[in-house]
């Protein structure tokens, strides 16, 4: 979440009383946006479920205008926070993961959580503390996400190195399961080469994130950097959320553990959604999902969207780079099975 630094400063100016912790502990229009490492301490605004709506990435939202209650780490681990659900979307990243959250976070039905900027903060924390208070942290984020807007169940989409946190999230709540939304290789790697310069910044970018987060699945020293190119770094970013994937397959079970690709949620939108919300115990009406239009306007930008039109954009871009796309996908095979990570994903949620 980017902020000014007078943004990262401000907080409440007197400590709170008792009844206002209560109530920010208990109101789950109180939401964590950040956790202040360095004073180990919440940092709470107020965001109703109709903002959450709203914003495609909560890191959008700004503190400008906004009261702002901190809340120290011990006094909320002390809070006697019910336990409930909070599931959890892990995905390749840019195959629809906003728009099935948000279809999936209808009134009534479920609270979308998109990307919450807090859990970068908990990794952050980690690189500075034993795991064990790292997990301790991530415990008591994840109670607070889960807290419940009346019947509503809190889905949360992770952001791409937020990926290695879905299986503990998922261990501390036996409730709670993952969907694994899981984009072809070649999609991605056509995605980012097709904004050119600023695509391959964010792959490299995205690659050490997760480097810098532990979760790299495969050993990268940084003096190898040069010998790569920019769509190596993301093929490696995406083999390394593939095997995040596999093992929450593994340690959950497919009773808990789901997986879909994003063509079957483009391709057949409605049985797929229906399935998704099935998988997440979710009373989601998907005629009346597809009435509001959400899957008529991008996720993202909220200007048209046609997944015809998206399918064949998507075919342009493999056709205009396959020569430098093909190359690396083959590469990626090799380095999977030299690690032993399977190319396919199990339990698919979708015969």
């Amino acid at each position: 979440m980017e902020r000014t630094v007078e943004q990262k400063v401000r907080r409440s100016a007197d400590p709170l009383t008792p009844n206002e912790i209560e109530e920010v502990i208990g109101d789950p229009s109180w939401f964590p946006l950040e956790f202040d490492v360095g004073r180990e301490e919440f940092r709470f605004a107020l965001v109703p479920p109709e903002t959450l709506r709203e914003v495609a990435f909560i890191r959008s939202l700004k503190w400008d205008g906004r009261e702002v209650r901190s809340v120290p780490l011990a006094v909320v681990r002390d809070a006697a926070i019910p336990p409930s659900r909070l599931h959890v979307i892990l995905h390749s990243s840019l195959g629809g993961s906003t728009l099935l959250t948000r279809a999936l976070g209808r009134p009534g039905v479920g609270t979308p959580l998109q990307e919450p900027p807090i859990l970068t903060d908990v990794i952050a924390y980690g690189l500075q503390k034993p795991g064990s208070q790292m997990m301790g942290l991530l415990d008591d984020v994840t109670r607070l996400l889960s807290r419940p807007h009346g019947d509503e169940v809190p889905v949360c989409k992770v952001s791409g190195i937020g990926n290695g946190l879905s299986i503990p999230m998922a261990e501390m709540h036996p409730g709670s399961r993952i969907l694994c939304l899981d984009t072809p290789l070649e999609e991605m790697l056509s995605s980012y080469a097709a904004r050119g310069a600023e695509g391959r910044q964010a792959a490299r970018k995205l690659l050490i994130g997760i480097k810098n987060s532990h979760m790299l699945a495969v050993a990268l020293p940084e003096e190898k950097y040069p010998e790569f190119i920019d769509l190596q770094f993301a093929a490696l970013s995406w083999l390394s959320m593939r095997k995040m994937m596999l093992e929450a397959a593994t340690k959950l079970g497919g009773e808990r553990v789901r997986t879909l690709t994003s063509e079957q949620l483009l391709q057949a939108p409605r049985e797929a959604l229906a399935a998704a919300a099935e998988h997440f115990g979710l009373g989601l009406d998907v005629e009346e999902c597809f009435a509001s239009g959400i899957f008529d306007r991008h996720a993202k930008t909220g200007e048209p969207f046609n997944p015809e039109q998206r399918a064949e954009r998507t075919a342009e871009r493999l056709r205009v780079h396959r020569d430098e796309i093909e190359p690396v996908v083959e590469w990626t095979r090799k380095v999977a099975e030299s690690t032993a990570i399977d190319w396919d994903l199990p339990y698919p949620l979708l015969s």
